[in-house]
């Protein structure tokens, strides 16, 4: 497999990992009494997702 291809499959399965991160806040914060603690886990997971996508994308650009 090339190292584009390679590099397209991991930013889909970032942006899966991202959308699924947001949806767990979303879910959290609907609960009667919020986890708090997780979600600025996930809010720590998905600054870091982003900052890997947006490095392959910039990969992917040249």
């Amino acid at each position: 497999m090339g190292e584009r291809r390679k590099l397209r499959k991991k930013l889909e399965a970032h942006k899966r990992s991202l959308q699924e991160h947001l949806a767990k806040i979303e879910e959290e914060k609907r609960r009667p009494k919020p986890r708090w603690h997780l979600i600025r886990l996930w809010e720590k997971h998905i600054a870091n997702i982003r900052r890997q996508i947006e490095k392959i994308e910039r990969r992917l650009e040249r």
